[in-house]
């Protein structure tokens, strides 16, 4: 059981009613990019981006199904007193889903940002049933370079100061977040796709969402 994995509780996270006086900290773009990277202004993580992989723009993954107008649609019934500013995505892949996210975001809610958590490993449906194994882009020593593609989907769309990627499990995601207190008021989950696993991202990422905001996710028609 999940919770002979992990304390589902460990990370639970104090959290104020909407209407707290004690409102919780900025989350912006530039002060994650700055903890995670180094200062954006003098190095951007894009920077080097074709530095190891020759990858051009590719959106042809097939399973995104994440639609611009169900973004806006969720997006507009967070609770009003909340600023939309911080947005996590668990799994992003090529980064077609963050793209939308992105760019609703530049058109309409101008200082937001998305992070974006995911190991870019793939899942184990690509690695034994090779599910959309060509996407995960294997290279000669056996390891994926999917990341590089999404760096690049991303830098071709001009999203480089809107969404902010970082290599990590969702697990390890949530904890960063839980240790520098920054809480989304948007969370997207399409990442685990286990039993178990599924329920721990669930239960660690709900205890880190501000309240009154919105916690979605895909694939719920999957077993896990």
């Amino acid at each position: 059981m999940p919770e002979e994995i992990i304390d589902l509780n460990a990370i639970a996270t104090d959290r104020h009613s909407i209407n707290s006086s004690d409102k919780p900290k900025e989350v912006t773009f530039n002060r994650v990019h700055s903890i995670l990277y180094g200062d954006p202004s003098t190095k951007l993580i894009y920077d080097n981006a074709q530095k190891y992989f020759n990858k051009t723009f590719d959106q042809t993954y097939p399973h995104t199904f994440l639609k611009e107008d169900i973004f806006i649609s969720i997006i507009q019934n967070i609770h009003p007193l909340l600023n939309l500013q911080f947005i996590v995505e668990v799994g992003s892949f090529t980064g077609n889903s963050a793209s939308i996210m992105g760019n609703v975001l530049k058109k309409s809610y101008p200082g937001s940002f998305v992070l974006c958590i995911d190991t870019w490993l793939g899942d184990l449906n690509m690695w034994v049933n090779k599910v959309v194994w060509k996407h995960l882009s294997v290279s000669e020593d056996s390891r994926p370079t999917v990341y590089y593609q999404f760096l690049i989907n991303i830098i071709k769309q001009n999203l480089t100061e809107i969404i902010l990627p970082v290599s990590m499990t969702s697990i390890l995601g949530a904890r960063f977040l839980q240790t520098y207190q920054f809480y989304p008021q948007v969370i997207y989950l399409d990442s685990a796709h286990e039993q178990g696993e599924t329920l721990i991202e669930l239960s660690l990422y709900w205890n880190l969402l501000q309240p009154g905001g919105i916690l979605f996710g895909d694939d719920w028609n999957w077993r896990s």
